[in-house]
């Protein structure tokens, strides 16, 4: 399979980009409601430590990426179990932000436009910058991630007079319980999903440090979560952030300024797309070189386009509804996928460690 490596600043805006994607129009720790702040900060300090275990598996296994570590520490057969259920995961969860998503740009912009339409046009704009690899879509990211932090600064800006400090007091009101339930869905989603990125990286350009790659990348990326959230309960207070579906977008049809500048909503719109299309096609890179390293291809490419329509038809058909899709969020994904970013990534790590000083 072709070597493909990037830049450690291109890796640190990739990774931004993923954490960061969703939350331009939804929100995360509001379990913990005033006190989100709390949790999410909590829920950044508990990623850090998985950061650097993904860290340190690419320095144990260079020129590697997950799937081919699993075989060698677990060896064929099991290995490749593992990583079936790996790439499994990420297929789902592919499957809801595709949902949401099409979802998303249904009901706020292409009212009468048929999901299909939608589904398919976002599916056949991932496959191409999957086939043409990470380093096309490095390169992408690196250009457009400056121009949505500008955006959003100027959006966040213009919502200054709107906010009212009386909507996050008190202060700590909140339980611990739910506090470390907000940290924990923000550890889960999205923060934790960056284990994507082990399944895709397998070097870096010149002397690149996977450990500033990891760290600044959540550190940006669940920045901007604290500050997006901020924002919305600022503006919108915590009962309202809790009763939209899209608090993000809904946050910024707040934006008057006089005659001259009305519903900039766009602003979340165009980010929440672009972020969007990056995280999708990360996770869609990630379940085609898994299907290829458990089938024994010698490419991903060419599984590109099955993998990625099968996964969009049974994101289109699996959702009834965007209650359906929000209720299996909440009711079900912080289950599922507990083993897969909680419990696996300190399986793989231990055993590589010891597999490692077994063979030295």
């Amino acid at each position: 399979m072709n070597k493909e490596v990037i830049s450690e600043k291109q890796g640190i805006y990739l990774i931004t980009l993923f954490i960061v994607a969703e939350t331009f129009i939804l929100t995360r720790g509001m379990e913990a409601k005033k006190d989100f702040w709390i949790a999410i900060i909590l829920g950044i300090i508990i990623s850090i430590p998985f950061m650097l275990m993904f860290s340190r598996l690419h320095r144990l296994y260079p020129n590697k990426d997950l799937f081919d570590i699993n075989e060698d520490v677990f060896g064929k057969i099991l290995g490749k179990i593992i990583s079936f259920l790996m790439f499994y995961y990420v297929a789902t969860n592919m499957m809801s932000v595709m949902y949401v998503f099409n979802d998303f740009i249904v009901s706020v912009s292409l009212l009468k436009t048929p999901k299909g339409v939608t589904y398919m046009s976002l599916t056949l704009l991932c496959i191409w910058v999957v086939k043409e690899g990470i380093e096309v879509m490095a390169k992408w990211t690196e250009i457009i991630l400056p121009i949505i932090l500008i955006t959003l600064f100027v959006g966040v800006v213009l919502l200054i007079p709107q906010m009212r400090l009386v909507n996050m007091q008190p202060f700590f009101t909140e339980k611990i319980g739910a506090i470390m339930e907000g940290s924990i869905f923000t550890f889960l989603f999205p923060l934790s999903e960056t284990i994507a990125f082990t399944m895709i990286f397998t070097g870096l350009k010149k002397q690149g440090s996977f450990n500033r790659l990891y760290l600044i990348g959540l550190i940006f990326g669940g920045g901007l979560i604290l500050i997006l959230v901020l924002t919305e309960v600022l503006v919108l207070g915590v009962n309202d952030t809790l009763s939209f579906y899209f608090p993000g977008y809904n946050t910024f049809t707040r934006v008057n300024i006089g005659v001259l500048l009305q519903r900039l909503e766009i602003i979340s719109g165009a980010t929440f797309l672009l972020g969007g299309f990056i995280k999708i096609s990360v996770l869609l890179m990630a379940v085609s070189r898994g299907v290829a390293k458990v089938f024994n291809f010698n490419d991903y490419r060419f599984i590109v386009t099955p993998t990625a329509l099968i996964i969009s038809n049974v994101s289109y058909f699996f959702y009834e509804s965007t209650m359906f899709m929000f209720e299996w969020i909440s009711d079900f994904w912080g289950y599922f996928a507990f083993p897969f970013e909680f419990v696996m990534p300190i399986v793989i790590w231990i055993g590589a460690e010891v597999r490692k000083k077994i063979k030295a």
